[in-house]
């Protein structure tokens, strides 16, 4: 038997494919890393031009409590004790500004990166999560701001004592500013993470992970690890544990209620 008829080597085959698979894999690392790099590059660029506005930041940050101290009375001043807690404080303020304004840029290179594999079909579907998931985030620190620390803070300061008897001190509030502020950026972070959960839900219930029947059977559960999330995310109060547990018991019916019709829709797409 010739030569010309030997079937090819396959190791040789392999290696020539090795070549171009490499090059598939370099080019989606290559493009991976300028996006990663583009987006550290978008916060530095905001970190630098929000320092120098960071008394602004701090000022919004403190209308909250500002305004609840003006209705409950005492003390009307914030106070720091570390000689560096200033300068630190600041580059903080920067730095959560930042990176709120870089999650939407952030979220805009992911579907970039990751749309030129997708099906028609796929990013019909996946387009509207990357705009609903910032909007979603800031919606869960408004909340925050306008709805939970007015309850909170009218709440926790409602433990002042203003008024003395002879020979006692009264009890007020003078209020740290690093603790403040790492209390209610922590609260803007987990309110605006826990408003993500109807975005995992529908993800699950597209990729047929969940199903709308496996939500509603789950729901008694859902409702009692809602609260306990809200009571651990929340001040020890229970109207503020009541303002985060209702609008995410809200949003996980939206979920079912978005799944099951979704799940109608492939019904009738497969008839």
């Amino acid at each position: 038997m010739t030569s010309e008829f030997l079937p090819p080597d396959l190791s040789d085959q392999q290696q020539d494919d090795n070549p171009e698979k490499m090059m598939t894999w370099v080019g989606h690392l290559s493009e991976l890393r300028s996006r990663l790099l583009k987006t550290v590059l978008f916060f530095m660029l905001v970190f630098c031009v929000l320092y120098p506005f960071a008394d602004r930041v701090l000022d919004v940050l403190m209308l909250p409590l500002a305004k609840a101290m003006e209705k409950t009375g005492g003390s009307h001043r914030v106070i720091f004790t570390g000689l560096a807690e200033g300068f630190i404080t600041h580059l903080k303020l920067s730095a959560f500004a930042a990176a709120l304004l870089t999650f939407p840029f952030m979220a805009f290179q992911i579907w970039r990166f990751v749309s030129p594999g997708l099906y028609e079909n796929e990013r019909k579907f996946v387009r509207p999560i990357f705009f609903a998931s910032p909007v979603l985030f800031v919606l869960g620190g408004v909340f925050v701001f306008f709805v939970l620390t007015p309850i909170a803070f009218k709440f926790l300061l409602s433990f002042q004592q203003l008024t003395s008897s002879e020979n006692v001190l009264p009890v007020v509030l003078e209020a740290r500013l690093s603790e403040y502020l790492s209390f209610l950026m922590t609260l803007i972070l987990a309110f605006g993470l826990s408003f993500q959960l109807p975005i995992v839900l529908v993800v699950l219930g597209h990729l047929r992970i969940i199903k709308a029947q496996n939500l509603k059977d789950f729901r008694r559960y859902a409702i009692v690890l809602i609260f306990v999330a809200a009571a651990v995310l929340t001040p020890p109060d229970v109207v503020s544990q009541f303002a985060l547990a209702l609008p995410l018991l809200f949003l996980y019916e939206s979920a079912v209620w978005y799944i099951q019709a979704l799940e109608k829709k492939t019904d009738r797409d497969y008839k």
